[in-house]
């Protein structure tokens, strides 16, 4: 590019790329910007992967914090969400645009979470909106479906549960409409280009639907998945201790965020299988044109840190309760940590 302006095309690599109008780009984000001011890459790119590493585990923190107002839990909560084998093996390995666009997760979701139980609802919406956008401008197309179905099933799971359906219905109607508009037209410089680059080119047909399943997980593999980490193949382990929080968690299934999470890590683990789910899942807007189905496992490193934290309450609230020498949540909270 030369001249004054915004370079639209990057003769760089590939015989030359649009630079915009690539779904995976990240643009306008904290990298961007930092480059922009200091014109170095590779410290740009140092300090953008330790912000938003920083920025997944807050996001989580205060996610866990407002659901199960407990900070111990909500501390151990962002920790899992940092240190699981989805994050270490497949995010840091990866692109800025992975880890940028998992960081934003848990503030959409947060978000959507004040917008349902909040009568300024529609703040909260736009404010979701607000992070979604970021996350299409990040170059997270992947995570942001994912993360806009995720939404979708909490909404529906959230309305079932109503006790005023008909003014519920109206409410959910607003916030829906506010997350798919709001975003739309934040993020619109970018998103607006994907779409005609991606009608052009050899993803314009769709992907076939067994190069869109990937490398499904197998069910004789579950402990390399779910539950030990590896260097090699796809994993969202979350540790010995990690999957029997998370088991005890899912004892409290009559809490209402559990029992969504339970019902989520089901869906997660029946798509990422490549089961019939996903044959479904393929015929859903964008996911014709998205490789891999074993990603949909996102869904599962983002609740599972939730049931894991109520399993840390639950497992608490038993030993001070059986060992009278240990009255402290904070010594407890110190040794799973």
């Amino acid at each position: 590019h030369e001249g004054k302006g915004f370079p639209l095309w990057t003769p760089y690599f590939y015989s030359g790329q649009p630079y915009m109008a690539i779904p995976e780009y990240y643009l306008f984000d904290l990298n961007f910007l930092l480059i922009w001011l200091t014109n170095n890459i590779y410290v740009s790119m140092n300090i953008a992967v330790i912000f938003y590493f920083f920025l997944a585990g807050l996001g989580m923190y205060l996610l866990v914090d407002l659901i199960l107002k407990n900070r111990h839990a909500a501390f151990i909560a962002a920790l899992i969400y940092l240190f699981n084998d989805f994050m270490q093996s497949f995010i840091l390995s990866g692109h800025l645009n992975m880890l940028e666009s998992f960081a934003y997760m848990p503030f959409i979701f947060l978000f959507v979470h004040k917008a349902i139980h909040d009568e300024q609802y529609w703040v909260y919406a736009v404010l979701a909106a607000t992070f979604a956008s970021l996350m299409i401008l990040a170059g997270g197309i992947i995570f942001f479906l994912y993360t806009f179905l995720l939404i979708g099933l909490y909404l529906a799971f959230s309305f079932i549960f109503s006790k005023e359906y008909g003014k519920d219905l109206l409410r959910y109607a607003i916030i829906g409409a506010l997350l798919l508009v709001v975003t739309f037209a934040f993020a619109a410089i970018k998103l607006l280009p994907s779409i005609e680059f991606v009608n052009i080119s050899s993803r314009a047909a769709t992907v076939s639907f067994e190069e869109f399943l990937g490398e499904p997980i197998s069910v004789t593999n579950v402990l390399g998945t779910f539950l030990l980490t590896k260097k090699l193949g796809f994993s969202v382990a979350i540790g010995v201790l990690g999957f029997l929080l998370l088991i005890v968690g899912m004892l409290s299934f009559r809490k209402k965020i559990i029992l969504f999470s339970f019902l989520v890590i089901v869906l997660a683990i029946l798509i990422g299988m490549g089961s019939f789910l996903a044959q479904w899942m393929y015929h859903l807007p964008g996911f014709k044109q998205m490789r891999h189905v074993e990603r949909a496992l996102v869904l599962f490193a983002f609740v599972a840190p939730i049931v894991c934290a109520q399993g840390f309450m639950t497992v608490s609230n038993f030993i001070k309760e059986k060992i009278s020498l240990i009255r402290k949540e904070q010594i407890i909270a110190g040794t799973v940590i």
